[in-house]
């Protein structure tokens, strides 16, 4: 199974280069890649969601491995629906 993962936008604030997401769950675990060199700050927010237990972590795979421009979601349930925004460089 996949997540759906739409980029809206892609923009510059000064010197950060910044995606906006909108993301629906399809099994419990998404690693995104950004195409950033290094993920610098994420906003998540829970556009729709049965329970809320997914984890948003950046430059990381959902194993912990280090995997620079790369945002981890874990614990998502089927059907969930998320806006991410995603900070980088």
């Amino acid at each position: 199974m996949t997540w759906t993962a739409t980029l809206n936008k892609k923009t510059v604030f000064g010197d950060m280069r910044v995606h906006m997401y909108e993301l629906t769950s399809d099994s419990a675990t998404l690693e995104l890649d950004t195409g950033m060199d290094v993920v610098t700050h994420i906003q998540p927010a829970v556009k729709s969601a049965n329970t809320y237990g997914t984890f948003f972590d950046m430059n990381v795979l959902s194993a912990a491995t280090v995997s620079n421009g790369t945002v981890a979601i874990t614990g998502s349930t089927s059907g969930d629906d998320f806006f991410l925004t995603v900070y980088g460089r």
